[in-house]
């Protein structure tokens, strides 16, 4: 599997960062003018002939306009066609899994509806509802043409959704042919970088001397004041062979709390509280300088607001202070699952899917607040990489009503804050409790990962109701055994 290494540039000069940072912009500008052109459904005609558009590009000079060298602009090219690829594949396999769920569709129609998915020429003319030669494998078949055209038209249009855009101006990909790597007298490492200008470099102290794979492609991270190298390198899966399966529940208090009833990563809540608090103190002092800023605006001393806006108001010490914080925070998180992985040495983890797009109104501003930077989709990541690097095959469960369950009886309780309340087993750790109902939902052939929460609610009452009834006719019977007993007397 592949592992991303960074290294870090130890002479960031002004001037070089200004010239890294414009290539970026230019070079996000060309993914967009990919995106805008080729990444709409209308675009599917054109995605097997990438290279042919580019070199339409080269002969008509119409790349030259984005300011660019001829490599420079061509990375960005293939990088957006790559995207879009991937884009559309995600895309199909969503509108699969659809369909196999899909009972109105005969077996023969969907073995079509699969075919199409994988040609892009004929999805498009299928989408488009333009006439092509059916293949002869499926001449000879029953099947409905218009409507599996119909039902892939929504679909795909559904699940593909808005087109792909590129936000972040802070990186851009080199080739082997853009960069050269060379050691001073001193032993030390040193980048140079395919610049503006042909046949001037930017040369950039490395300050670790481990070279990259010879021929490999790079990517330049602009990061406030900071420039970072990516490269990847290939590392060695372990195997285990223990049979432990092991559930977790990500946490506030700690990032995870196992099914063992461990914790690991105690004192994330007091982590995230310490970045959040600052960040909304930072956030009111710079609200009253725009205030003052608009002040004097509009009473016409630009020289005063100019001032203010460029010794207060500037972003890159605030970012590069965000960025160590985060650093900080994300090391913590890995170090975390990473003594997870060692401690319980699981062969089986299971996670719940933790999947929402809007926040509850229930919660306040503030909370709201610390929840945003919980990092959620960071330790999702780091959860899949590193179980993945040490053998560890990684499960996700429904998670509906695994926090809202007791683990014992089965009976809905309150979760407050760190603690569950369950009306007959009393008072226990919230996150404990959901870990052992996460691992339960693994066992349970009722429930998949993909049952909706009130058909999961309805299958759990009517599980409570059996218990329920089953205890009353055990304490029925066992009275009249005792009465039994007491007459033979």
């Amino acid at each position: 599997m592949k592992k991303t290494i960074k290294n870090y540039c130890l002479n960031a000069t002004e001037s070089k960062l200004t010239e890294l940072y414009e290539i970026a912009q230019r070079y996000a500008k060309v993914k967009n003018e990919v995106f805008m052109r080729y990444g709409s459904v209308d675009g599917l005609r054109y995605l097997s002939y990438p290279r042919e558009i580019r070199d339409e590009w080269v002969k008509t000079g119409y790349g030259d306009k984005f300011g660019l060298q001829a490599r420079q602009w061509k990375m960005a090219f293939d990088e957006a066609f790559a995207n879009i690829t991937s884009k559309w594949a995600n895309v199909a396999n969503d509108v699969r899994i659809s369909l196999s769920r899909n009972k109105s569709f005969t077996n023969n129609e969907k073995h079509y509806a699969y075919y199409l998915l994988k040609s892009p020429s004929l999805l498009y003319k299928t989408i488009t509802f333009k006439t092509f030669k059916l293949p002869s494998q499926f001449a000879e078949l029953d099947i409905d043409i218009l409507k599996v055209h119909k039902y892939l038209k929504s679909r795909l249009r559904k699940h593909f959704g808005e087109k792909p855009h590129q936000h972040k101006t802070n990186s851009f990909a080199i080739d082997s042919d853009m960069y050269d790597l060379y050691k001073d007298a001193k032993g030390r490492l040193w980048i140079g970088i395919t610049g503006l200008e042909p046949r001037k470099r930017i040369h950039l102290l490395l300050r670790s001397t481990v070279e990259p794979k010879k021929g490999s492609s790079l990517k330049v991270v602009l990061k406030a004041k900071r420039i970072e190298i990516h490269h990847t390198i290939d590392v060695e899966v372990k195997e285990t062979n223990n049979s432990n399966v092991v559930a977790i529940d990500k946490g506030f208090t700690e990032v995870v709390t196992s099914s063992s009833n461990k914790r690991y990563g105690l004192g994330f809540n007091e982590i995230l509280k310490e970045e959040s608090n600052r960040l909304s103190e930072k956030n009111k002092r710079r609200n009253k300088l725009r205030a003052l800023v608009k002040k004097y605006e509009e009473k016409g001393n630009f020289a005063k607001a100019e001032a203010i806006k460029v010794s207060n108001l500037g972003k890159r010490k605030d970012n590069h202070q965000g960025l160590t914080n985060k650093d900080k925070l994300k090391t913590f998180i890995n170090t975390a699952i990473g003594e997870f992985i060692q401690r319980e040495a699981p062969s089986v983890v299971i996670q719940e899917d933790l999947t929402f797009s809007n926040w509850s109104k229930k919660l306040s501003k503030k909370v709201k607040r610390y929840f945003s930077s919980w990092l959620k989709g960071y330790i999702k990541e780091r959860l899949e990489y590193l179980s993945k690097l040490n053998g560890v095959k990684l499960e996700t469960v429904n998670a509906a009503y695994t926090s809202q369950v007791c683990h014992i009886c089965g009976r809905f309780g309150k979760r407050t804050g760190d603690r569950f309340y369950c009306a007959e087993h009393g008072e226990m750790d919230a996150d404990y409790n959901a870990s052992l109902n996460i691992l339960a939902r693994y066992f349970d052939t009722e429930i998949n990962l993909y049952t909706s929460y009130k058909q999961v609610k309805a299958i759990l009452q009517e599980r409570l109701r059996l218990s329920n009834q089953d205890s009353r006719h055990f304490l029925v019977k066992e009275s009249q055994t005792e009465s039994e007993l007491t007459q033979c007397i």
